[in-house]
């Protein structure tokens, strides 16, 4: 019988042994990476590994005119779900036949090829006129906006606002191309003649 237990008792001594010197490896190898002067290290979970202040971002999709411009308190990139947010975010879109177009939040957020910005907390759209007239405004506390396709939308609460023309509803689509504007439910017009709100 002990005879029999002999050579399990060996291997797994040799077991035992392997692992304690592959762990002991691998704790090496750490530690001489942490060690290693200059080796990269990479960014905490949920930190960003980059960050700009009061900064400026033109693109322009082909010739020399700018397409839009994204201005910005503060800047932040996050490494580990890859994404760039942005406190107290302003962006102008230009046009060579329309005004320009200017929307603005409290934060956003952009993916990595920055055709999508997501818009929270005091989003405000506005639309100035081509000639005499009120602009329209256009506020909710969040929005999409799709700058390659010049659009810009809500599924949440929304006013729209021209002149003494009020409108509110459940998400909405404006498309600066088109130079249109739909609430999607719940809508409720108000409507103040010009002399009502001249008072």
């Amino acid at each position: 019988m002990i005879d029999e237990l002999r050579p399990r008792r060996g291997a797994v001594l040799t077991l035992a042994l392997m692992l304690a010197l592959a762990a002991g490896s691998f704790w090496l190898l750490k530690k001489m990476e942490q060690s290693e002067p200059g080796a990269a290290q990479p960014a905490q979970r949920g930190l960003p590994d980059y960050t700009m202040h009061q900064f400026r971002y033109t693109a322009a999709r082909g010739g020399s005119s700018a397409d839009y411009l994204v201005e910005g308190e503060r800047l932040s990139h996050y490494p580990d779900r890859n994404e760039t947010v942005v406190e107290d975010f302003r962006m102008t879109r230009y046009s060579a036949d329309r005004p320009n177009m200017i929307v603005s939040s409290d934060t956003a957020s952009t993916n990595v090829d920055r055709s999508e910005f997501h818009l929270y907390d005091h989003v405000v759209l506005r639309r100035p006129v081509d000639g005499p007239g009120d602009e329209l405004i256009v506020t909710s506390d969040y929005m999409l906006i799709l700058p390659n396709q010049e659009i810009a939308k809500t599924h949440r609460p929304v006013q729209a606002q021209q002149g003494s023309t009020t409108l509110k509803g459940i998400g909405m689509t404006a498309n600066s191309k088109q130079q249109t504007l739909a609430l999607h439910s719940a809508v409720n017009a108000i409507y103040l003649p010009p002399e009502r709100m001249r008072r």
